[in-house]
């Protein structure tokens, strides 16, 4: 089960912008996950457990080494700090880098920041990685062995895909970096992609 509610308000989500007209956003994610950041590193970082939360994967995840995510991006990695730190190249242009801290109770504090995007990426990527995260939290908190893919095409899941492209469109709004008419292709094609069965019928 994912409860919508929860990941909705309880992910914080922020889009920052910079002067640069072709890379101009980047999106940034933080969540709180129930376990400690040993155990999230390991999940961000291991190809194994990689492939276990988040999609097929192949190539390396040490510095210097190459790799591809299957739907998603080949990359290289930059950086590699256990356990705190880790950042890749992501596609053409764009950068990942996932930071991990302790919180007063230490448990892990995830920020995920998504940089060299285009006006529109945070709705065309953001709700990726929610879906991806929450995936992650089900794999570090839960004893679970359930099928990812069909755990992604759920009803449930493609309702929280749906909710979580407004909250990147309210996002980027609230940034200045476009408004809601400037991102309906984006919202669109994100729908498609995400939550397919949720979208209304073509016209006749």
């Amino acid at each position: 089960m994912i409860d919508i509610a929860d990941r909705l308000t309880a992910t914080y989500r922020e889009v920052r912008t910079s002067d640069s007209t072709d890379a101009a956003c980047a999106l940034v994610i933080r969540r709180r996950f129930r376990c400690a950041v040993d155990t999230v590193w390991q999940a961000v970082t291991e190809p194994d457990r990689i492939r276990a939360w988040f999609a097929p994967f192949t190539g390396g995840a040490r510095v210097g080494e190459s790799f591809e995510v299957e739907g998603h991006a080949t990359g290289t990695v930059l950086e590699c700090v256990p356990p705190h730190l880790f950042t890749v190249t992501w596609g053409d242009g764009a950068n990942v880098t996932v930071r991990l801290a302790p919180d007063e109770h230490a448990n892990a504090v995830l920020e995920l920041v998504h940089a060299g995007l285009p006006t529109d990426g945070a709705v065309r990527q953001g709700p990726m990685w929610d879906v991806a995260i929450a995936s992650l939290d089900r794999f570090v908190t839960e004893d679970t062995a359930d099928d990812l893919a069909a755990w992604r095409a759920s009803a449930e899941v493609q309702t929280f895909a749906q909710h979580s492209v407004s909250a990147w469109v309210t996002a980027t709004e609230a940034s200045g970096a476009a408004t809601a008419e400037d991102l309906a292709d984006a919202v669109r094609a994100c729908l498609q992609r995400m939550a397919p069965d949720l979208m209304p019928p073509a016209p006749a």
